[in-house]
């Protein structure tokens, strides 16, 4: 093999192009009757009305934070193992930002690690589904009686499935990402969708425009139709992970994931990145807090040290899992 098997890759197909090329040869590529057909299909997907695009799930976040008009320097609690764009977004808010740890063992977070955070003068809580990881109802629960604005970063989880639309309905807004390699990619873009219909009203006064073109639309369209056969996909890949890994590792865990990432908790993650035939990566490119301060987030330089994230999209051939698996193998034994 020449080249290393990707680590993502955009999933675009023949009717992916037919659409955008007739968009093309329309010569109505502005913002159009596409962006109103895409946002009709994307709301009854995820069952909610209250939508507005914008050009990026970062700029989605951005502008919900404005429409709450929040005093300058409000706490905003996110997660420490985190894109560094969502901390960029709050401070260009005049926001300040309050970072809490993982769980242990754990890409996502729990109650307590979050709880503990909370002081008198925070106002928002962000939680994101790392790697399409899913928070429980019930944890959802429990943080949405701490009187926040609770936000759900769905970057990585996009679905329908009745309890994930429940979780976002317990959230007061939630906002998306469909940039080039996410779940369902416009080319870029992004989205936020409202469970409390008074800030998706006050989101309208400060949106300029209606986020993307008809372009971008018409390939948001095309790839809404074939999603659910991505998502199985993405499941039968993980699946044959899981059988093998178990197989493997130890206290190897499955997990309640949509699987927008396969992260795997190693010990040698530097072998991983060297690999020859597999592009493994970080699960994050850094950590949001000083290395001064790793003492305060054990569980999350935990797993920013030890996670390796596999290759898991829908064109994955079944010739390039199986070297996926291998080398993972090889790999891991070679620890």
């Amino acid at each position: 093999m020449d080249k290393p098997i990707p680590h993502s890759k955009t999933t675009l197909q023949y009717e992916d192009i037919h659409e955008i090329t007739k968009t093309v040869t329309s010569g109505y590529i502005a913002s159009g009757t596409k962006v109103s057909q895409f946002r009709n299909v994307f709301s009854k997907f995820i069952e909610n009305e209250s939508i507005h695009f914008y050009s990026s799930g970062s700029s989605a976040f951005y502008h919900l934070l404005l429409t709450l008009n929040l005093p300058k320097n409000s706490e905003v609690l996110i997660p420490t193992y985190i894109c560094k764009s969502v901390k960029n977004a709050i401070e260009k808010a005049n926001l300040k930002v309050i970072l809490y740890d993982n769980a242990l063992k754990s890409w996502i977070s729990n109650v307590a690690n979050i709880t503990k955070k909370v002081t008198p003068i925070a106002k928002v809580l962000l939680i994101n589904h790392t790697f399409g990881i899913r928070y429980k109802k019930e944890t959802i629960i429990q943080l949405k009686s701490l009187g926040l604005v609770l936000i759900e970063d769905c970057a990585h989880l996009i679905s329908n499935q009745p309890l994930d639309i429940e979780i976002s309905s317990l959230c007061d807004a939630s906002f998306y990402s469909f940039n080039a390699t996410k779940l369902l990619t416009t080319g870029e873009g992004g989205a936020v969708s409202f469970s409390n219909n008074s800030l998706f009203n006050d989101i309208e006064k400060y949106s300029l425009d209606s986020g993307f073109s008809d372009l971008n639309a018409t390939l948001g369209i095309s790839q809404l139709k074939s999603y659910p056969e991505f998502l199985i996909k993405r499941q039968e890949i993980a699946n044959l992970y899981n059988f093998e890994f178990t197989k493997i590792f130890k206290n190897f865990e499955v997990l309640d994931s949509i699987f927008f990432r396969y992260p795997i908790y190693v010990t040698n993650k530097k072998k991983f990145l060297d690999s020859p035939s597999v592009s493994f990566k970080e699960g994050v490119d850094n950590l949001l807090h000083p290395s001064t301060q790793n003492i305060e987030y054990p569980h999350s330089c935990d797993m920013y040290n030890s996670t390796i994230s596999i290759p898991i999209y829908p064109s994955l051939t079944q010739k390039e899992i199986e070297i996926i698996i291998k080398e993972t193998e090889r790999l891991y034994y070679a620890s």
